[in-house]
């Protein structure tokens, strides 16, 4: 009976927070404004797709001659197929350089003279790409598509060697295989194309619930003590504990309401996959919200107004946010980063619907991810509930 009476008080106190939460066309809008804004900043700003496309490169032939022709020819019919760089022929070193400390150019290609007379004496021809590293995210992209581009001109180059060479002989040649005999085939766990948004959105839904809850409660305690509505609160015949659920309860809609929201935003703009089981990834929601919990209650009873809970809420949750694995791996991180995630609960719940969303983790896949949050949360509403009841007496 006691029970029933628990549960039934505190939907009553969720169902107060809902109608006054509907009430405030302000928070109402919140609501869905702040998910938009975190998918449009992290979807677009972070690299969602493969490498930049259209870079700014130029060319300086200094040579002239058939061979260096030839290359450059090689060269933008494999860029045409990519179109990762924008090509801008120069006259001078001096004139492309310059325009790289412009930040007109991602960098140059320097043809010097003896381009093609190395080449027909057999010899290998070098040239220079002087690339602008101010911005190191840019520098490793025009590297990467160096690397690459590079690989597939020596390839041409090689299998018109291999074909003169081959000419006087009558069995078939294939160039490809003498230049190339070990040929990989890539599989990956996430079937068709991925992107980073794939690794961002379980971790941003994650995210989204913490904040959720954590500033959620002590400022929704907080107004009410402002307002002069919770000491008649107390004072009515529903226990604490009521009061604790009945907020958390309405809390949870409002987060269950952003990740569905994010979760159907990152599908359609972003292409994220779904591979697992949603209510799998809901009860995981669910017990992400017991074991932050108990961290907001803990705010609002150690600080007396809602200024000193918020602070001690940021100053737990910033940290939290990029220590959990949430926008980066934690593999990155250095050692002793990847110690401090290890005590962080963001990170198991991040790991777990990471999992389920793109691996099709079961329950048993990501039960050491369960026991961790369930034990975090029990040892955190042990602490936090007496603590909440203390300071509801001072």
């Amino acid at each position: 009976m006691d029970l029933m009476k628990i549960l039934k008080d505190s939907y009553h106190v969720m169902a107060k927070d809902m109608i006054e939460f509907r009430r405030n066309r302000m928070s109402l809008a919140a609501l869905f404004i702040m998910p938009l804004i975190f998918l449009i900043m992290f979807g677009f700003i972070f690299p969602s797709g493969n490498t930049q496309q259209h870079m700014p490169v130029g060319l300086v032939n200094l040579d002239q001659g058939q061979g260096s022709a030839e290359f450059i020819a090689q060269l933008e019919t494999i860029n045409k197929n990519t179109n990762y760089m924008q090509f801008t022929n120069f006259s001078s070193v001096d004139e492309a350089t310059a325009k790289i400390k412009e930040g007109k150019l991602y960098g140059t290609f320097i043809i010097p003279p003896g381009f093609s007379y190395n080449l027909t004496q057999g010899k290998s021809a070098s040239f220079m790409v002087y690339i602008d590293n101010s911005n190191p995210q840019s520098s490793m992209q025009i590297q990467q598509v160096l690397s690459s581009t590079v690989s597939g001109l020596n390839d041409i180059k090689a299998e018109a060697n291999v074909l003169e060479l081959s000419n006087g002989t009558n069995q078939p040649v294939n160039p490809q295989a003498m230049i190339l005999p070990y040929v990989p085939n890539i599989k990956t766990t996430i079937p068709g194309q991925t992107n980073y948004f794939n690794f961002l959105a379980p971790g941003l839904m994650i995210m989204i619930v913490m904040m959720t809850v954590m500033t959620g409660i002590p400022e929704a305690i907080s107004k009410e003590k402002e307002m002069g509505t919770f000491d008649g609160m107390l004072s009515a015949p529903i226990s604490q504990v009521s009061v604790i659920l009945g907020k958390t309860t309405a809390l949870c809609a409002r987060g269950f309401a952003q990740c569905i929201m994010i979760l159907v935003l990152a599908m359609i703009l972003f292409g994220v996959t779904f591979q697992g089981s949603i209510l799998l990834a809901f009860f995981l929601l669910i017990l992400g919200i017991f074991s932050f919990i108990g961290i907001g209650i803990m705010a609002i009873s150690m600080s007396g107004d809602q200024a000193s809970s918020t602070m001690i809420v940021n100053l737990l949750m910033f940290p939290m946010m990029f220590l959990g694995g949430i926008f980066y791996p934690i593999q990155q991180m250095p050692w002793f980063m990847q110690d401090i995630s290890k005590i962080i609960p963001l990170t198991y719940a991040a790991d777990a619907m990471r999992k389920i969303m793109l691996l099709n983790a079961g329950i048993g896949d990501i039960m050491f991810q369960i026991v961790v949050l369930v034990a975090f949360g029990v040892v955190t509403m042990a602490i936090a509930v007496p603590l909440f009841r203390k300071s509801m007496t001072r």
